[in-house]
């Protein structure tokens, strides 16, 4: 029982001095906008946001994937990071990315984390309207279930946000699990596909992969047959399955695709 105690002590103590990655991604030696509160360089609650000049900054939400909704996400994972091809639009004057390192879990509710997960875009997004920044300039962005989190919160689109760029949203688990885990293919994900085109428009820039063993293309067609004028639904195969965001075999491609999207949108 001793041993025990102090295994939970020692894993206590390790999430309370490990950093929190919730923030902007900024070099904070030369913050000019005085962006608060900055990735890695706290541990602990994260901060309110702060900033100077909101009106004239675009920032950029981007949310993780999960791994297991049973357990906490570790941000520290490599496949966790801003993709590389998102990552463009920091050439854009006033740009900023916010790196959301959700805390959501199940929590015995099998599917509840991803409402979890729109409660803390939601958030986000309160606190920087808040700041001063413009909806216009707002983007939400993220790649499995931070992808898919970010098309369930599409009802508060133009009202707090421009609109969305989604890698490999996935939900509910794998195709080829549907038989073993129907609860959650067959029952929470329709249920979620169903409130996520309740939303009068769905804005967004979708990649998904031939490969991917969770939602290809054609998992994914609804929203584009539903929302034809505002969804643009771009597929490949790069053999890398659902971590081509990670590993995109068309890099510079989904850069110039990304690019022209935001440009479009603003």
């Amino acid at each position: 029982m001793k041993k025990i105690l102090i295994i939970i002590l020692l894993i206590i103590c390790n999430n309370a001095f490990s950093k929190n990655y919730s923030g902007f991604v900024v070099d904070k030696d030369n913050n000019v906008n005085n962006l608060k509160p900055i990735s890695k360089s706290y541990k602990g609650k994260t901060p309110d946001i702060n900033l100077n000049n909101a009106s004239e900054l675009t920032i950029i939400i981007f949310s993780h994937g999960t791994t297991r909704p049973q357990k906490r996400e570790n941000c520290k994972k490599k496949y966790n990071a801003i993709p590389k091809s998102l990552l463009v639009l920091k050439e854009n004057t006033n740009t900023f990315f916010y790196y959301l390192c959700s805390k959501a879990t199940d929590g015995g509710v099998a599917g509840s984390y991803i409402n979890k997960r729109v409660k803390e875009i939601d958030n986000v997004l309160n606190q920087l309207i808040a700041a001063g920044v413009k909806p216009k300039n707002i983007f939400l962005s993220g790649v499995s279930a931070g992808a898919w989190s970010s098309l369930m919160i599409m009802d508060r689109v133009d009202e707090k946000f421009n609109s969305a760029i989604a890698f490999a949203p996935a939900c509910c688990g794998r195709r080829s699990e549907i038989n073993q885990y129907p609860k959650w293919r067959k029952q929470i994900r329709p249920k979620q596909v169903k409130k996520m085109i309740e939303a009068k428009t769905i804005k967004a820039l979708i990649f998904a992969y031939e490969d991917d063993k969770f939602n290809r293309p054609k998992e994914l067609i609804f929203l584009k047959e539903k929302y034809s004028n505002s969804v643009n639904l771009v597929s490949y195969k790069c053999g890398k399955g659902h971590n081509t965001y990670e590993k995109d075999c068309k890099l510079e491609e989904t850069k110039n695709i990304i690019r022209n999207y935001v440009k479009k949108q603003k």
